[in-house]
């Protein structure tokens, strides 16, 4: 088996016809946070309705997504209103074919930071295959994420992102954080 070449966030396009930052029918990008808009909007100077987009969901679906997804509680508690990166020609406002993200790392939203990894309602940690729900099955099914293909092991799948589980950990705490922060307005 050869050696794959060059990130795994660069080859994704190619190699699974579209990358996290192209959404699929019926998926959204990233949700962001007061924090995160506000690090994207000192960094481009872009108003922030020019990056984001509003959802409104009913009170119970945000309460199911808060019950799922744990970093998220407190989320919507100043009202059911998802906020997302904003999409352009199918793909998120600030990716490039070519290039991927073009905003730092540090100025990224939490939440693309840390993905491919989450925290499940139990406290444990996964990678994000929503799709399949978990590792072996993803791999399997495809179509997930390029990393989580590739990767033998969740060890594995650290080290092709170049980080840690005490960095992935880190990054859930401040996504937490910043999403209870975006609840209370």
């Amino acid at each position: 088996m050869s050696v794959p070449q060059g990130s795994v966030c660069a080859r994704c396009p190619g190699l699974l016809g579209k990358s996290c930052c192209e959404p699929r029918n019926g998926e959204h990008l990233a949700m962001v946070t007061r924090a995160d808009m506000e690090r994207i909007h000192a960094h481009t100077g872009l108003a922030v309705h020019r990056f984001t987009h509003r959802e409104g969901l009913t009170d119970l679906e945000a309460q199911e997504y808060e019950g799922q997804w744990p970093l998220y509680r407190g989320y919507f508690r100043k009202g059911p209103v998802r906020v997302t990166l904003a999409e352009r020609r199918g793909a998120c406002i600030f990716f490039a074919p070519a290039t991927g993200c073009t905003l730092p790392a540090e100025v990224r939203p939490v939440a693309c930071r840390l993905y491919p990894f989450e925290q499940w309602a139990d406290g444990s940690w996964s990678v994000a295959v929503g799709r399949y729900g978990d590792l072996a099955l993803a791999r399997q099914e495809g179509g997930a994420c390029l990393g989580v293909e590739e990767a033998s092991s969740m060890e594995a799948l650290l080290a092709m992102f170049g980080t840690t589980r005490e960095t992935v950990e880190a990054l859930g705490a401040r996504l937490a954080e910043e999403a209870r922060a975006h609840g209370r307005g």
